[in-house]
Order: C-alpha cells, then sequence, then structure tokens
C-alpha cells in the first residue's frame, strides 16, 4: 500500500520549492522539532514509512499505527511487543516473546525477512528480536504495500527509524532493570557539527543482563548504533545508519498443537520445558547509506544502498504428551533439534528521480523508480535429538548436554531476487483532491536447491484522496501485489520450504480528522489473497483463499492539556474460501481474533506537571488454533500502570525516573498460535532511570 506521496517524500527532500539559494532540507519528523515547555504528545503528524517519509498524514490513503518516542516511554516499552500492542489487531504466532517475535497484522503473518524496515528502507531481518533504544518511532503501515516494497505479505511494513541529530544536542545516560533481575545501562549523545551545523552525529549503545518471569531462561543483550549526516551543499546530502545489536538468551521451549488439543487449562507462565542452557543466540548489523541531490528546483534524485546480517543458533524444545491420558498428570516428552548455524542476508539498492509538472492546470508530482532486494539464506545443518520425557506441570531439569542427537538433516540454502521498476503520478486537481495511480513491474527470481523459477507480474495501485478541510480528509485506495507465500512452519512435514509468491487484492476506504489535540481515524479494508494453512496430512500448503475483512479505528493524542490517549481497536472477519475441502470452507482463519483493542492514558497533574500517571489496557478476542476451527484460544485482557517523574536540576540537567508494570493482574493467556504454542508472560515490573545533562 505503499504508495501515496512518493514522489513527495523524494522531491520534497532536495526540490520542492528550493533555489541555488535556498538550502534544500528534508522535513524533519515532529520529536526532532523542539518546542520549549511543550508536554510530550501522543499525536503524530508525519509518517517515514515507504512513500510516506515525512509526510501529512492527513495526506496519507492508508491505515497506519504511529507510536511515537513519547508514547513508548510512557509505557517503558523495551521492544517491538511493548510498541506493537498499541496497534488494533496484531498478535502474535509460533515463537516465544522471549526469543523473537513473528508478528500477525488484520490476521497475516508479518514474513520475518520482508516486512520490517529501517528508516523506511533497507529490509531488516526480525529473527534477531529489533532493539528500540536508538530508535525514533515505530510505525506499522498495514495492508498491501507492493507499489513501494515489493514482495512482502499484505499484513503490513513495520518501519523502525532512527533517531538522529537535531537542532537541540542530546547527552544522556540511563539505568533500567525489572523486579526479576534484569539490569542494564545506555547512553545517548547527538550533536550538530561544523561551522554552519551541516554534520549530524547521534550515537547510542546499550548493554544488559536479561531475566524473564520463565524459571531459568536469562542472558544478555548488547547495541552500539551511530546515525550520520551530511549536508554538503544546498543541493547534496549525505545519511549514513549502522547498528550492530546481539542477543544471547536461553529457548523455553513451546507445546505442540497434538498437546494443545489435549489441554483444558493454560499451564503455569513460569514453567520452562526446554533443557538447561538450550541456546537462542542471535547477532545482526544492518548498514543504510543514502544520497539525495537536487537537479533543480522541481526535479531531484536519490539513491540507497544497505545491507542486513543476521546469524541465529537456535534449540528447539516442543513438548507432546505421552498419550491421551497423561493429560492427568502431564507425563510427556520434549523433542526438536538444533540448528547450531544460522545465517541470512539481505542486500538493497534503490534509486528514484523525481519532479513536479504543471498541465492544464493540475500539478503532477512524479516518480520514477528503480529497487532490488538479494535475499541470501544459506546451507542449514539441523541436528535432531531423541525424545525426553518431560512433565508440563512440573517441569524436571534436563541439561542440554545430556541430550542424544542422532540425526542431522541439511535444509539447503536459497536466493531470492526480487526486481522491481516503478511509477507514480500523485495529481493534486485543486486544493482539495489528490488523484493517485502507479504501477510496478515485478521480476521475481528464487534459486534453491532443484526449485529455481522466475515470475513476472504487473501490480497497479489507484486511488483518492479528498481534503474535506484542512483537519480531515477522506480516502479510497485498490491495491494489487505479490506476496511471499511463505516458509513450511517449525514443526510440519515441509518445514523451511518456501513456497512460490501468490497474488493479493486489498481495497481500503477511511478518513481521518484532529480533534482538539488528538487524531481520529477510521477504516475500513478487504484483502483477498492466497491461503496458507497446514492440511490433515501436518503439511504447509497454499491452496484456496483467504478473505481478511474489517474495520479499524483509533484515537491518539492530547483531549486535554492534562490527559493523552491512545485508543485503538480492530473488527476483523478473516474467513477461507475455495479449499476444496467442505469442512473447512467458511471457517475462521487460524490466530485471528474477532475482536481486539487497546487503551492507554497518561495523566499529567496541573499542580505537578512534571509527574506522569498512566494505565492501559490490552484486549485479544479469541481465537482458533487450527483450520478447521475445532480448538481455541480464549479471549483475554491485561492491564498496565506505570507512572515517571521528571527531577529538575541546576544547568538544564534532569533525572527521569519511571516506573511500568505489565499484566499486573497475572492474567493467564496464549500469548502465541500457529503450530507450537507459548503461554504470555506473568506479571512484569521495569524500572528506569535517565539522566539528561
Amino acid at each position: 500500500m505503499a504508495f501515496l506521496l512518493i514522489a513527495i517524500s523524494a522531491a520534497g527532500v532536495v526540490a520542492g520549492e528550493a533555489g541555488p539559494d535556498q538550502a534544500q532540507v528534508e522535513r524533519r519528523l515532529d520529536e526532532e522539532i523542539v518546542v520549549t515547555g511543550q508536554r510530550p504528545t501522543f499525536k503524530t503528524e508525519m509518517v517515514q514509512v515507504g512513500a510516506f517519509r515525512n509526510q501529512s498524514i492527513l495526506d496519507t490513503p492508508a491505515s497506519i499505527a504511529v507510536i511515537p518516542k513519547a508514547l513508548l516511554d510512557a509505557q517503558g516499552a523495551t521492544g517491538l511487543e511493548e510498541a506493537l500492542r498499541n496497534a488494533p489487531g496484531v498478535t502474535q504466532q509460533a515463537t516465544s516473546p522471549t526469543t523473537s517475535n513473528n508478528f500477525v497484522s488484520r490476521g497475516v503473518l508479518m514474513n520475518a525477512r520482508t516486512n520490517y524496515r529501517l528508516n523506511g528502507a533497507l529490509q531488516i531481518i526480525n529473527l534477531s528480536p529489533i532493539p528500540i533504544e536508538n530508535k525514533q518511532r515505530v510505525e506499522l503501515l498495514k495492508g498491501v504495500s507492493a507499489l513501494y516494497y515489493g514482495l512482502a505479505t499484505p499484513s503490513g511494513i513495520v518501519n523502525v527509524v532512527a533517531k538522529r541529530a537535531g537542532d537541540q544536542p542530546v547527552s544522556s545516560v540511563y539505568f533500567n532493570g525489572d523486579v526479576e533481575g534484569s539490569l542494564g545501562a545506555g547512553f545517548d549523545i547527538g550533536r550538530k557539527l561544523g561551522a554552519e551545523d551541516q554534520f549530524g552525529v547521534r550515537i547510542n549503545g546499550y548493554s544488559g543482563h536479561v531475566e524473564t518471569p520463565i524459571d531459568g531462561v536469562n542472558g544478555r543483550r548488547y547495541l552500539i548504533s551511530g546515525a550520520f549526516d551530511w549536508q554538503a551543499s544546498e543541493r547534496l546530502s549525505f545519511k549514513f545508519d549502522i547498528e550492530h545489536y546481539r542477543r544471547a538468551t536461553d529457548e523455553p521451549g513451546g507445546i505442540s498443537l497434538a498437546a494443545f488439543q489435549l489441554l483444558e487449562g493454560i499451564p503455569n507462565p513460569h514453567n520452562r520445558y526446554a533443557p538447561s542452557n538450550a541456546p537462542y543466540r542471535t547477532w545482526s548489523t544492518n548498514a543504510l547509506g543514502r544520497v539525495d541531490y537536487a537537479l533543480g528546483d522541481a526535479w531531484s534524485v536519490r539513491a540507497e544502498l544497505g545491507l542486513a546480517q543476521s546469524r541465529r543458533q537456535r534449540s528447539r524444545a516442543d513438548f507432546s504428551f505421552t498419550n491421551a491420558a497423561a493429560v492427568a498428570t502431564g507425563a510427556g516428552r520434549i523433542a526438536g533439534n538444533y540448528t547450531p548455524d544460522q545465517e541470512y542476508r539481505n542486500e538493497y539498492i534503490r534509486t528514484e528521480i523525481a519532479g513536479k509538472l504543471p498541465t492544464f492546470g493540475i500539478e503532477h508530482e512524479l516518480l520514477f523508480g528503480f529497487a532490488r532486494n538479494r535475499q541470501v539464506q544459506e546451507d542449514q545443518h539441523q541436528t535432531s535429538y531423541t525424545a525426553v520425557a518431560q512433565n508440563i506441570y512440573d517441569p524436571r531439569n534436563i541439561p542440554f548436554s545430556s541430550l542424544n542427537f542422532t540425526k542431522t538433516r541439511l535444509a539447503a540454502g536459497s536466493v531470492n531476487i526480487d526486481t522491481g521498476f516503478y511509477m507514480l503520478d500523485i495529481a493534486h486537481v485543486g486544493e482539495k483532491i489528490l488523484l493517485i495511480g502507479g504501477v510496478r513491474r515485478v521480476l521475481y527470481d528464487t534459486k534453491e536447491a532443484g526449485s529455481d523459477y522466475r515470475m513476472k507480474a504487473w501490480t497497479p495501485t489507484g486511488g483518492i484522496v479528498f481534503k474535506v478541510t484542512p483537519k480531515s480528509s477522506l480516502y479510497f485506495t485498490y491495491i494489487e501485489g505479490l506476496e511471499s507465500a511463505g516458509t513450511a512452519p517449525t514443526g510440519t512435514t515441509n518445514e523451511g520450504d518456501i513456497l512460490r509468491p501468490v497474488l493479493s487484492k486489498q481495497i481500503e476506504a477511511g478518513g481521518r480528522v484532529e480533534v482538539a489535540g488528538a487524531l481520529a481515524s477510521l477504516a475500513y479494508f478487504r484483502i483477498d489473497r492466497g491461503l496458507g494453512y497446514i492440511d490433515a496430512s501436518n503439511t504447509y500448503v497454499v491452496n484456496g483463499r483467504a478473505i481478511h475483512e474489517g474495520i479499524e479505528g483509533s484515537l491518539q493524542g492530547n483531549v486535554t492539556k492534562t490527559l493523552s490517549v491512545a485508543l485503538s481497536g480492530q473488527y476483523l472477519k478473516a474467513q477461507q474460501e475455495q479449499t476444496g475441502v467442505v469442512a473447512q470452507d467458511g471457517k475462521r482463519v487460524d490466530n485471528t481474533p474477532r475482536w481486539s483493542a487497546s487503551l492507554f492514558a497518561e495523566y499529567r497533574p496541573p499542580m505537578l506537571p512534571e509527574l506522569g500517571v498512566n494505565a492501559g489496557a490490552y484486549y485479544t478476542g479469541l481465537r482458533y488454533a487450527d483450520a478447521l476451527n475445532r480448538y481455541s484460544m480464549p479471549a483475554y485482557t491485561t492491564y498496565s500502570l506505570g507512572a515517571n517523574y521528571k527531577l529538575r536540576l541546576p544547568d538544564d540537567r534532569a533525572i527521569t525516573l519511571r516506573v511500568n508494570g505489565d499484566n499486573i493482574t497475572n492474567k493467564r493467556y496464549w500469548s502465541t498460535g500457529g503450530t507450537i504454542f507459548y503461554v504470555g508472560l506473568a506479571r512484569q515490573v521495569r524500572f528506569s532511570a535517565t539522566m539528561d545533562f
């Protein structure tokens, strides 16, 4: 869906109205504009993801959830899981939230290698948890995103935006931890340098020990990053981002679908089923460079080059009962495999030329671009181990070194090359109407053992935005896109196999309006896509169609001078059709809640504005665990409480103290669906102290 205002996003960087005597400056994000005395706000006026880089959200014909720094700070967020709980309809699938996050949006899984972006550009690999300590905001562009991003599932694009140097110097150190025993420290330094502030530098670092509510599951993580800017001339600018992060924790162990079918309740969230010291280790490095050059007053070019690398070690442990009668005693076994070296690499390049062309009173913003993403997965050797006795109610300690590895399987590597040529016309008809038309030519090549092929397609985009007033707008869009059918998930007979891309189509209609200091949004969507599911033989197949239809709304910002809110909700009807299986047609797509919602509010009393108290509620409706809808995961609501206080010191220094509690009622719930199930985390209490100087 990422299509509107690509021309503005490129041309506005360095062309726009600027001439040789005026600096070509890209519009800055909300958080980079510092207003003395202004209270933090959850409202956002601009977005950066894809074609929408730093454009007005009122001019954006798509559902976009933006979680700004103020909201991340208020919630004490430490990862994408805490950030995306503010977006309606986002659930998780098949992986433990303590190791990595497989997110599902609008009932569609986000591909870990195509649906996550750094600064709206580079495909980063979400097999390693993405840190947010060095991020300014998190954005979720929902639905099909074919024109700008090529192949990606129509769930949405998660974009993490790096912190950059702003007009105000930044110098801060912070410490954080939780009641489980986690403890870490980090720093954030940002400066503009040079006689004319033409250089910008932002450096972030973090190191910490990690503990979790799951018995014996702990580890450590590290982050170092840099964001560098150079305004070389009025026409020429450069940006470069690099980050390296590492996480070493333990695998907690999941529950197989066969065991889930027999359970009547939800096991203790503190239980660990995996062997002690069963490794989950990740290393990731992302580098992204960009250059912008103004050809004149109305045309500009942009080039981007990036590399994302990720390496993972993982030991799986899936629990199943010995037999149906063993449910009463909890007797069962764990089985799985150990993959000591999984290596992935994404290579990214994009070039664009954009400009303005007035014709007969209509101003066209034109974009012509080329993008290429090359994804490499190296060969992987998986070693299985003999099943070991375990008890789901009273887990025993099993040393990883005691496992008997008996079988090695080679998972052949693959190379996927997504090449796209795209063009777009944004026609401004008067002051109130934007007409959008564009198309992408897709060339998709896959090279894997004995199965090389090329797919070609045209993916069109069209839409209209009507600006009702300066503070409200309506929109309608139609988009087609190719999506990867995905990789056969853990535990299936064809585990690891990459399925061929399928076509998806989407229509969306919605509107936005500014209310006081908040932004309200409402949208209807319908996605028609290929249906992927696990059949009766435990094989992952793509067969039939999945229709995802729903309504979602949000209200985010300051509703009064003292009260900020982030409210969102979604109704989703995700239905299977044309499967050829009478018992399956018409059933709900697995792991898709019909209703979901979140509410977070922070209050700052007028008599003590340095104090903030907050509370949140997060609801996920009933989900089915299988394609035939025989087994269900109950609906649940978790609650959060928090407070923060800023202690001002001499010489513009300050110390901010925060405490946040999640799942404060200790609710038991299923965190993930899919082939392997994990219990949601028990109550967590986090704290932090940040000193700005």
